[in-house]
């Protein structure tokens, strides 16, 4: 615990200008940017989204949630090692471990994809992957590094952990094959758009019931560069913006015990798009989960 709070750099600015010390609900920075093979910049990620927050409004039509009753408690950025991955990565890991020690749900904002195995080696309770990404990231390598966000899910499956991946266009013939061998299923941009959102959803729920914990990861460039420009590796025919929120709004359950976004880079954004939709998938993710409990205590009432 003690070496978390060391890795631990609290910033005066607040997501969304929060600082609400009892909401489960924690915000944490990890701007890692070494393997972005890109566009880098996505260190630059949490500050923007935290600023971009500052205007977004509270209340949830779909969801009929007020994000201000909830609120976030906010605690910094990780200080991460400039070049070394696996150090960070046990950074990540230590810190998100105390968030979760204290009863927290961690909202870990990247940072590039790489973050994620860190996030994930913390939960100790199983927890399946669902992955909103353009790419399989199951590489199991890039240009020799093993550590790299094309290979951050190929690292988690290794681990025994299950995946479902989401808005799937860019990928290796041979990660295609890693995918099919070892029953990680996934939805393709063009499935979503013939077979429509409530089917895919259908396929998605039907996943995460087959899991006692959810973990849900946003890379950004899942959505079409029309609408993300500031993705650090953005890739044609993606879902657009309506597409992810509707899609979001059908799979998240009171089953989620914590998510990140990744991959934005502000210095690319135009006027700020990108993190300001960042910003709105996660007060939109909150809002679902929360009225996903509410549904569910409401059945345990009646």
């Amino acid at each position: 615990m003690e070496s978390a709070l060391l890795y631990l750099n609290e910033d005066t600015l607040k997501f969304a200008g929060f600082e609400k010390k009892e909401s489960k609900y924690a915000i944490v920075g990890a701007p890692l940017d070494v393997t972005s093979s890109y566009r880098p910049g996505t260190r630059f990620a949490p500050s923007s989204i935290r600023q971009a927050a500052q205007y977004i409004e509270f209340y949830s039509l779909r969801q009929g949630i007020d994000i201000g009753d909830i609120g976030f408690r906010d605690f910094g950025d990780i200080i991460l090692h400039p070049s070394n991955i696996q150090e960070s990565l046990k950074r990540i890991r230590n810190v998100i471990g105390y968030i979760l020690s204290l009863g927290k749900f961690p909202i870990t904002i990247g940072g590039e994809h790489t973050i994620t195995q860190g996030i994930i080696d913390a939960f100790e309770q199983e927890t399946c992957v669902v992955s909103f990404d353009a790419h399989l990231d199951l590489r199991e390598d890039y240009l020799g590094d093993p550590f790299d966000h094309a290979s951050v899910m190929r690292r988690i499956s290794e681990k025994g952990v299950k995946i479902m991946e989401i808005g799937t266009r860019a990928v290796t013939r041979e990660e295609v094959q890693y995918a099919r061998n070892n029953g990680i299923d996934f939805v393709t941009s063009y499935e979503i758009r013939r077979l429509g959102i409530r089917d895919v959803a259908k396929r998605v729920r039907e996943f995460e019931n087959t899991c006692k914990n959810i973990y849900v990861s946003f890379d950004i460039d899942v959505l079409d560069p029309a609408y993300a420009p500031g993705a650090q590796t953005p890739e044609p025919d993606g879902l657009s913006t309506p597409e992810l929120l509707d899609i979001l709004q059908y799979i998240i359950t009171e089953k989620v015990i914590g998510m990140d976004i990744v991959e934005i880079s502000p210095i690319v954004d135009t006027s700020n798009i990108t993190s300001i939709l960042g910003s709105k998938i996660i007060m939109e993710a909150v809002a679902a989960i929360e009225s996903s409990v509410r549904v569910s205590q409401n059945k345990i009432v009646k």
